[in-house]
């Protein structure tokens, strides 16, 4: 089966194809242009290089968030307009369990962040035994509900995400030789890991009714801005 993955959630746009879970081809933009702007040029050409068609797609798997309010909205259209116009499902993973790919193979446990502003992160944590396994969060997190979570803990931790690039530097004072960091080109979001992850979701995806693969729902942990001072404006004038 061939398939495409999608990731918008943060400022670098990532996308892949794959077939029966081996990555095919990725493409990865860390520019100051936005995902409208390089989504579908992205996409025009890594199915040239790969020489693949849209129609030979059989699904689409697209990262639903958390992460940018904006950017997930974005990806989620754009897999939706593609499998519609294909009639093909589409379905959504969340950015950090796919992320939590980045440490497949490690013994450490993998801790997931990403920039949730407002001196928040989107935390998860994993660990891969026979399979990914989320054993904390998803939840939003200040960094100092983020230490006191992880300082009582002897184990070692792999981070990934964007926000490491901002961590790294209380996480290594904090927790020491406990905290790994990789390079750049393994924490940030990448289209190989989408891969991972959808490949892992399709089997029990695959069982539901194609009714339920035509649309994808946002994941937001939290409101946003626009809908935090929606309800502070409605509450005033009740």
């Amino acid at each position: 089966m061939k398939y495409l993955t999608i990731d918008t959630t943060t400022k670098i746009t990532a996308l892949a194809l794959a077939e029966k879970g081996k990555l095919v081809g990725e493409g990865f933009l860390h520019t100051g242009k936005t995902h409208s702007e390089r989504l579908i040029p992205m996409l025009d050409q890594l199915l040239t290089a790969a020489a693949w068609k849209l129609a030979e797609l059989d699904f689409i798997a697209v990262v639903r968030g958390p992460g940018s309010f904006t950017g997930i909205r974005i990806g989620i259209a754009t897999a939706q307009g593609l499998a519609q116009v294909l009639k093909i499902p589409v379905f959504g993973i969340t950015s950090l369990d796919t992320l939590a790919w980045a440490g497949r193979g490690r013994s450490e446990e993998i801790v997931v962040l990403l920039d949730a502003r407002k001196n928040e992160y989107y935390y998860a944590r994993y660990r891969f035994l026979e399979s990914r396994e989320c054993v904390d969060g998803p939840k939003a997190l200040s960094p100092q509900a983020l230490l006191k979570v992880l300082t009582p803990m002897e184990q070692s931790f792999y981070f990934v995400g964007d926000a490491v690039p901002a961590a790294q530097k209380y996480l290594t004072e904090a927790l020491g030789p406990r905290a790994i960091i990789p390079l750049e080109y393994q924490y940030l979001p990448r289209g190989a890991y989408a891969v991972f992850e959808a490949w892992q979701q399709w089997p029990k995806i695959a069982a539901q009714t194609r009714s339920a693969l035509s649309s994808v729902e946002p994941f937001y942990i939290r409101m946003s801005e626009a809908e935090v001072n929606y309800r502070k404006k409605n509450s005033q004038q009740e």
